[in-house]
């Protein structure tokens, strides 16, 4: 397998999300994720172990998507340490993600989850929603990596009852990322605006 794996993890991605004119296609995108892992593309590796564990694009092997998943973690990829994470509880993911953020190899999906934890309380001793609103605001900062589109829809959720301005912001930008939250709620806005 040949080519240039950040293109082809890009592409991987583009294919699950069915973003940036590409429609949906599990099975392609998987196809290009174990291109770029073939090549050692820590992203798609992490990416092509969760399609594995989950059967999505490929055949299911949870045992090898467990592994290709620990060993992106083990090498500290913030795609890996969030894979990781979704297999832990509250607190060890909490545990996963700071350590990252702290090894400063974290992505905006990564960003994004850790300051979940601290607005929501989740695997934390105490709730830090000042610094999780800033780790949100951060991953917004690397759109359109993916987490930046939730971040933006969160931070509208953290705004709309006294920033509507702020909130509304946050909502055009999570609706212009696609997330689907984000763009029905648009929608019911803009409606509500023509009324």
């Amino acid at each position: 397998l040949r080519g240039y794996p950040d293109a082809q993890h890009s592409y991987a991605l583009l294919l699950w999300n069915g973003f940036g004119g590409a429609g949906r296609d599990a099975d392609a995108s998987a196809r290009w994720h174990v291109a770029a892992a073939a090549q050692g593309h820590l992203d798609s590796m992490a990416a092509l172990g969760g399609c594995l564990r989950t059967g999505t694009g490929v055949d299911r092997d949870e045992d090898l998507g467990a592994h290709l998943i620990g060993h992106c973690a083990s090498r500290h990829n913030p795609t890996g340490m969030n894979k990781q994470a979704a297999l832990l509880d509250a607190n060890g993911a909490f545990q996963l993600y700071e350590e990252c953020c702290g090894r400063e190899k974290a992505n905006a999906l990564l960003l994004f989850n850790l300051g979940w934890c601290l607005v929501n309380g989740e695997g934390v001793e105490k709730r830090d929603s000042a610094r999780g609103v800033g780790l949100w605001r951060e991953a917004v900062a690397m759109a359109p990596d993916e987490g930046s589109e939730e971040a933006a829809w969160h931070l509208y959720e953290q705004y709309k009852r006294d920033d509507p301005r702020e909130a509304r912001r946050w909502l055009d930008l999570g609706a212009s990322l696609g997330y689907d939250e984000a763009i029905v709620e648009e929608e019911i806005q803009k409606r509500k605006e023509y009324q």
